[in-house]
């Protein structure tokens, strides 16, 4: 531990520094005995709280006793006399029943304490000066306390020039002010007697003593309210009180106030059991109103005066249960409810602003009235007991219960401010004939929600919306007429009327009113904005499905403060010019913020465009208060009052899509098929008989499922209805075999009508690339489109079912004979089985026309048509007989021997192909069945070749 090179003393004791003569202890106790005379620096080593016991005289002289940056929070606790002279000391003291004596500029951070003992203090003291027993508290000129000065039952006195910059108070002393004694925190002493003596004090704050003396008090001051309660007031001459003043006293106590020459700016109430009386004199004033009663019916009306000499005022009312006797002036109603003529009495050269004899209940003028000099006797203003507002558009609402309606944002509308008497009825004495002009503030708030009003205060949160300040004259009788504009939306506005003169200081309107929009004024969507001007375009994105693609809408007010909900009619939508139907929207908005809706999940179930008609989108909820009791007209147009909804009125067309179907649908299918009996070859088409016809309808529809009726016209040329990639056919089993168009005319037809289409679709199965084993076959179609990332589809759908198909083709067999006798050659429909091509027994329908099967190759003696072909008119269980004619024998006697080839034209002709059906050789024709095969079928027949076993032969010469 380090010592200070200045200290001469130390607690505990350190080398070089001990304790003071006659101390010990250690650890924070101490006790010094007998006479401490401490005469040189003391510093405290310890940290927390240390007790310094002082069993005798303690005495300290000019030094420094601790410092400010010591740990220690000391206390002297002293059983005899304590003396400091000049002395700086950082440490409380607190003594018993002796004297605390403090010289000079000395300083002390601490408290300065007694029981029963006195304080005699000069310096400064940072902490209180408390007495707790009977022991007295004498504060020397210039002394400054910074905290609180109190005592007990022993006196308080403050010399001249001291300040307290606490409070200060006794519990039942006396208090003495010498005076320019300066006081910040007020006075509270409920039974003690205040003295105010001397010139210049002044007191701040609270003053709360049982009878205060400052009649010979000069110039002091006031700062807060004055409440005597034992039943004496007196101030002196130059003394002014910035608050209120009340005396009061109970019992057989008096209760009076006297002032000298004072000013009162607050409020003045005097009041006992018995009788109570206010006196100015000297040119006393009194700028508040004045109240002087009794609670004792029996003098209440003799013993309860107000007396104003010649050079006093009273700036304000005047109202007593006794008399007032006026040599003065009182600028406000003069007011007695004694039950006698001279309770008013208006002396020499004196001024009464007017006259209320209220004995009956009632102002009456003159009643009581003691008037020797003929002066003018005015009958008082009455202030008002509330106020309230209503409408004036209804002749004859109740002042006290009308109503406010419904009302336009920036609209001008009119309003009467009504003062009312205590029995709700128009007080039309608000301000008396040759009275001064009332104003009033009105202010307009929005009580928030909810929509009710509970002891006059806001069900919700009150924000002030506008405020004006209204003046009443006599001629307006109580009931004045303003004209209000609100520049934003409200639900829930009241008007709020303050009137400090009024019973009620503050009024809220019985009734409350809404402020709507005007209209919803702008609408407009983020994504769903394709060609907003015109709603005609095919191309421009993006694009929405119809029942199932959410968009956001956006409607405004411009009004920031609306936050109701918009809504939607549905009856109020038009969709694009010529469009067959309006669709249905449905979606909602949210509550606004800062006057703007949006909804994010709207949908609409048609194609194309549509638009808000006036009134499309609308609020009839945001007036509820008004709508609920009938203060505004239902519906969009005024009445009598303004209409309690309002909507969207457009200034030029907003079109939102652009809208697509939301998925195709494919229906009522009918199949018909160019078969061979039960079967149909792969691969068999032509142009007069289509492999399969399909016919069905195509339907654009919304999630719903319901026909969108405009996709048509130019909404629906996206989708080509003869582009066969638009339908995604597709076979199964997949066998190698595709799906192809037929080669017959038109083979795609249909056009959209109101979102429907009726599909014809001539198809055919192509014939594999190797041969496959008898299958039933099914086709589907699956419509669709996409565009722009959307795709537009319909399910897979079945088209044709159970199709027989074989994989057939035709064979010629060879064939020989006599050349005198005709050659049958066998043509065989045959189909693979798996295993092999067999005879398709099924097949007799296939026709090969003879000019389709070309003669040619002759050999031997066997020229060009010397044989013909002929054949039966088609398959019978998969065989055609062809024939040859007998070539016979030449003119020259030669037998027409030989061969000739056989080809059938399955596909086209070669050029050099000739027939011989007559004896004219021709050429041979294209065949018509290439589903059998891109291979003619070829066979040689041979005349000239007898056919074995031979029985019998004999040759004849």
């Amino acid at each position: 531990m380090i010592t200070p090179a200045y200290a001469m003393y130390s607690f505990p004791a350190v080398p070089g520094a001990p304790m003071p003569p006659g101390c010990s202890g250690s650890a924070g106790i101490y006790t010094c005995t007998g006479f401490i005379n401490i005469q040189d620096q003391v510093q405290f080593l310890d940290i927390g709280n240390v007790s310094v016991t002082v069993n005798g005289v303690l005495n300290i002289g000019t030094y420094r006793i601790g410092s400010a940056a010591q740990s220690a929070n000391v206390t002297f606790y002293s059983n005899g006399t304590v003396t400091l002279n000049a002395t700086t000391l950082y440490a409380t003291i607190s003594a018993g029943m002796n004297a605390v004596t403090v010289y000079g500029a000395s300083y002390i951070r601490g408290n300065l304490l007694i029981s029963n003992g006195s304080i005699n203090a000069a310096g400064t003291i940072q902490g209180d000066v408390v007495s707790s027993g009977f022991g007295a508290i004498f504060m020397a000129q210039d002394a400054v306390v910074n905290g609180n000065v109190a005592g007990r039952t022993g006196p308080v006195t403050l010399s001249r020039a001291v300040a307290v910059n606490g409070m200060l108070s006794t519990t039942t002393g006396s208090l003495n002010l010498v005076g320019f004694n300066t006081i910040t925190s007020g006075v509270s002493c409920d039974g003690c007697y205040m003295f105010v003596n001397g010139q210049g004090n002044a007191l701040s704050g609270y003053v709360n003593v049982g009878n205060l003396d400052g009649g010979s008090s000069q110039y002091s001051s006031y700062y807060g309210s004055i409440n005597v309660q034992a039943g004496y007031l007196a101030l002196g001459s130059g003394t002014t009180v910035y608050g209120d003043v009340s005396v009061t006293a109970a019992g057989l106590i008096h209760a009076s106030m006297a002032i000298y020459q004072t000013v009162v700016h607050g409020n003045v109430n005097v009041r006992s059991d018995i009788d109570s009386h206010i006196s100015l004199y000297s040119g006393s004033t009194i700028n508040g109103s004045v109240q002087v009663t009794n609670t004792n019916a029996l003098t209440a009306s003799i013993n309860n005066n107000v007396f104003i000499d010649s050079q006093s005022v009273i700036n304000n009312s005047v109202t007593v249960t006794g008399g007032i006797d006026n040599y003065g002036r009182i600028s406000g109603c003069a007011k007695s409810s004694a039950n006698n003529i001279w309770a008013i009495k208006m002396e020499f050269n004196s001024s009464t602003g007017g006259v209320c004899c209220a004995s009956s209940g009632t102002c009456s003028q003159s009643s009581c009235v003691f008037n020797p000099f003929g002066y003018t006797v005015r009958k008082c203003s009455i202030p008002a007991a509330k106020f309230n507002c209503i409408d004036p558009s209804v002749t004859n609402q109740n002042a006290a219960s009308g109503h406010l309606y419904t009302q336009v944002a920036n609209s001008a509308f009119n309003v009467d401010v009504i003062a009312l008497s205590a029995d709700n009825s128009v007080n039309t004495d608000l301000v008396a004939v040759g009275e001064a002009n009332k104003t009033v503030e009105v202010k307009w708030v929005d009580c928030g929600d909810p929509a009710v009003l509970i002891n006059q205060n806001c069900g919700g949160a009150r924000t002030a919306i506008a405020t004006q300040n209204i003046t009443f004259s006599n001629a307006n009788a109580g009931r004045k007429s303003i004209t209000a504009t609100m520049t934003n939306a409200y639900k829930n506005v009241r008007c709020q009327v303050t009137d400090t003169s009024a019973m009620q200081q503050v009024s809220l309107s019985t009734d409350n009113f809404a402020v709507r929009p005007a209209s919803f004024n702008n609408m407009s969507s983020s994504n769903a904005n394709a060609d907003l001007v015109n709603g005609t375009s095919t191309n421009n994105l993006p694009v929405i499905k119809a029942g199932s693609g959410k968009f956001e809408m956006t409607v405004t007010t411009g009004l920031s403060n609306y936050n109701g909900t918009a809504k939607i009619d549905n009856n109020l939508i038009s969709a694009h010019a010529g469009a067959v139907r309006t669709g249905a929207l449905s979606g909602v908005f949210g509550i606004a913020n800062n006057g703007v809706s949006t909804g994010t999940d709207f949908t609409y179930d048609e194609v194309g465009y549509f638009k808000f008609n006036a009134l499309g989108i609308y609020d009839d909820t945001f007036t509820l208060v008004d709508a609920s009791v009938g203060d505004c007209t239902t519906g969009f147009t005024a009445g009598s009052k303004q209409a309690c909804a309002f909507g969207y009125l457009p200034s030029s067309n907003v079109y939102i899509g652009r809208f697509v179907p939301d998925h195709l649908m494919v229906s009522s299918v009918s199949t018909s098929t160019n078969s061979c009996g039960t079967f149909s070859y792969f691969g068999q088409d032509s142009s007069t008989l289509p492999g399969i016809t399909t016919t069905f309808t195509l339907t654009a529809q919304s999630a719903g499922n319901n026909t969108t009726r405009n996709f048509t016209g130019p909404f629906s040329a996206i989708f080509d209805l003869l582009n066969v990639n638009n339908y995604h056919f597709s076979l199964s089993p997949q066998v190698g075999a595709s799906h192809r168009l037929s080669s017959a005319p038109l083979p795609l037809s249909g056009s959209w009508n109101a979102g429907v289409a009726t599909v014809t679709a001539k198809q055919y199965i192509d014939r594999p690339t190797a041969p496959v084993t008898p299958q039933s076959m099914s086709i589907y179609a699956q419509p669709q489109y996409a565009e722009a990332g959307v795709l537009v589809s319909s399910i897979q759908t079945l088209l044709a079912s159970n199709l027989a198909y074989r994989y057939g083709k035709l064979m010629l067999y060879n064939a020989h004979g006599s050349e005198l006798l005709p050659l049958p050659v066998q043509l065989e429909a045959q189909y693979w089985n798996g295993l092999a091509y067999v005879r398709n027994l099924a097949d007799s329908c296939t026709v090969v026309p003879p000019l389709s099967v070309v003669l040619k190759n002759y050999k031997g003696n066997l020229t060009a048509c010397e044989t013909n072909l002929s054949a039966t008119a088609g398959m019978n269980r998969g065989l055609l007989g062809l024939r040859l004619s007998a070539p016979g024998v030449a003119s020259n006697g030669m037998p027409n021997t030989g061969s000739v080839d056989m080809e059938v034209n399955l596909g086209t002709a070669a050029s050099a192909d000739k027939t011989c059906i007559t004896p004219l050789e021709v050429p041979a024709i294209s065949g018509v069945l290439p589903w059998l095969g891109a291979v003619d079928p070829v066979a040689r027949a041979t005349f000239g070749i007898y056919k074995t076993p031979i029985v019998y032969m004999r040759e004849s010469f």
